[in-house]
């Protein structure tokens, strides 16, 4: 299967050009912590995972706390080689990126037999889970990736969360922001139930279908759910990233810098954003010295969202979280590095 990155090298430079546009500024960087410091963590295939990172010892390690591939309790360890962008190479995965922010947020890679074969996931964690629903209650634009019997599909769309005392609802509508109506077609619901450490289980009905974790910087929430949802109909296996709602300003203050990118595929990018423009620098570490800028379209199809002339839809967060949907189904994760 092709993703964006796979169908030839001219067309992998403008297609990330056009992605890479939609990262958030706020909180990139790299850490300069001189402690291990503990992320829990989804994986893209549709696991829970806690990842440690040593940036003083140069060493990560995971251990895997929830799997739908009968990985329950499986680690894996390595060493980093520390890049000139403050970003690491973990070993075992050359062509990854691990990106700390010092807002607490992790992006990462794990290389795991998730199915048939052994395939390379991007990761994203967070050093300190909210723990009270309160704080996580809020309208979230959101990306789901989804696979069902070994077929994976991502879509956009809008999460709402409420308190409901130390228990929450949720609701979800695909492809619309229905603000204070109803979902129009395709609408979910169900109840978040706290089971510590910053951990929600996540029922439709009576069925569980993932677990949640929240986080909060600069006053914007983002909601990470490990799906485990095999019903047919079902949400899938996967993931769903979300950041809270609010208006994509473009400019020095939202998206200039360098940013890293992941995909649903293994492949990573690194790509630099002026305004409403980007230029890729790079996919999977060689250069792309002939590419053009590409502009976006902010806050379409509605606010805090962002369209490429690819025909991909993703979001931003404040503190740095970015996701896509391609025009051909596929997703992307990523932060800003600076």
């Amino acid at each position: 299967m092709r993703t964006l990155f796979t169908t030839s090298r001219a067309y992998l430079t403008c297609a990330m050009l056009a992605l890479g546009a939609l990262l958030a500024s706020c909180g990139g960087g790299g850490s300069s912590s001189s402690a291990a410091t503990q992320y829990t963590s989804v994986a893209m295939a549709g696991e829970l995972l806690t990842y440690t990172v040593d940036p003083v010892a140069l060493t990560y390690s995971y251990t895997i706390t929830e799997s739908q591939f009968g990985l329950n309790g499986k680690t894996g360890s390595g060493t980093l080689v520390r890049n000139l962008d403050g970003t690491y190479s973990p070993s075992g995965i050359p062509n990854a990126r691990l990106v700390i922010l010092p807002n607490g947020l992790l992006l990462g890679a794990v290389r795991e037999r998730f199915g048939a074969a052994v395939v390379t996931v991007p990761i994203i964690g967070m050093s300190s889970p909210v723990s009270t629903i309160d704080a996580l209650a809020t309208t979230y634009n959101y990306m789901h990736r989804g696979c069902l019997s070994a077929v994976c599909s991502t879509d956009i769309g809008t999460f709402v969360i409420a308190a409901n005392g130390i228990n929450g609802t949720w609701s979800s509508c695909p492809s619309a922001n229905p603000g204070a109506g109803a979902c129009a077609s395709g609408g979910r619901s169900g109840t978040l139930v706290p089971v510590g450490n910053g951990l929600w289980q996540m029922f439709e009905g009576t069925t569980n279908v993932g677990t949640a974790i929240g986080f909060n910087s600069a006053g914007q929430n983002v909601l990470l759910i490990d799906l485990k949802d095999g019903r047919a109909g079902g949400l899938g296996i996967g993931l769903v990233v979300g950041s809270q709602q609010t208006l994509l300003n473009m400019g020095p203050q939202t998206t200039d810098g360098t940013w890293i990118a992941g995909t649903s595929d293994g492949n990573w990018a690194v790509f630099t954003a002026s305004g409403a423009t980007i230029t890729v620098n790079s996919i999977d570490g060689i250069p792309t010295p002939n590419a053009q800028p590409v502009a976006i379209s902010a806050n379409t199809p509605w606010q805090g969202m962002a369209t490429t002339p690819a025909g991909g839809v993703g979001f931003l967060a404040g503190n740095g979280v970015y996701v896509l949907e391609t025009a051909n189904g596929y997703a992307e994760l990523g932060v800003k590095v600076r």
